[in-house]
This record gives C-alpha cells, structure tokens and sequence, in this order.
C-alpha cells in the first residue's frame, strides 16, 4: 500500500516537471543541444555579421545560468553571455521562446564596436528585459 502510494505521488510530481530538459539549471552555451528548435530561432534573428562570433552566434561565452521568464503567456530562455576574459563592456543578452517561435537580442561591445543594438523584433517589454539583464 504504501508503495503504491508512492509510485503515484513519484508519478505525479514527474508529470509537473517541466517538459524542456532545458529548463533545468543549464547555461546558455548548453541551449543548441537541450533545445535544438529554440536555438534556431536565435540564430535565425542574429544578424549575418555575428553569426560566427561565438560568444553570439552559438551563446559559447563566459555566462551565468540561464533564467525564464514569461511574456504574452510564453515562456523564454533569459541570460546574457559575454566575451570570455573581457566581460568588461561585451555583452550579449537574449530572450528565446522555448517553443522556437521567436527570439530577441541586444548587443552592447567595445571590442566589435557596437552600442546598442537589438535584434528580433523586441517589444517595449522585451527591450526593458535585455537592457535589465545587460546590466546586472
């Protein structure tokens, strides 16, 4: 009885974990791997120029965990990555929609010479939470 119990409480908590193997505790540089469509939807809006930047282009650069947030009832990948050993003014922040439908950035490097510049189609909100993550 009391094993029977427990397989369905052990059942019913594993049916309210999240569907994504993503969305554990992963870095940004782990997303092409642990979810290949919502990684396509990064590299389809990051513009030409730094598709083969690495720490851009593929999210492989010094980074914390990656966090999520929700917009317009979506969930996103939220996190920045930086220039490994020179984080100092090269940041990249990103939100990514786990179901792969679209994606948002915001550049700011010294070392490629850009300011701001945002790429996807952000919305107010979306921008407030690029410039948010950039700065932290």
């Amino acid at each position: 009885m009391r094993l029977a119990f427990s397989c369905v409480i052990t059942t019913f908590c594993l049916a309210l974990a999240p569907a994504h193997a993503a969305w554990a505790q992963s870095y940004p540089f782990e997303l092409a791997r642990a979810d290949p469509l919502a990684f396509a939807a990064w590299r389809w809006v990051v513009p030409a120029q730094f598709r083969n930047t690495p720490w851009i282009g593929s999210l492989n650069g010094a980074a914390g965990l990656m966090s999520r947030v929700t917009m317009r009832q979506k969930l996103f990948y939220y996190g920045k990555v930086c220039i490994a050993y020179d984080c100092r003014g090269n940041f990249a922040a990103f939100l990514i929609a786990a179901d792969g439908s679209e994606a948002a950035g915001l550049v700011q490097s010294r070392a490629l010479g850009v300011g701001n510049l945002y790429f996807g189609a952000p919305d107010d909100e979306a921008r407030q939470l690029l410039v948010v993550k950039i700065l932290q």
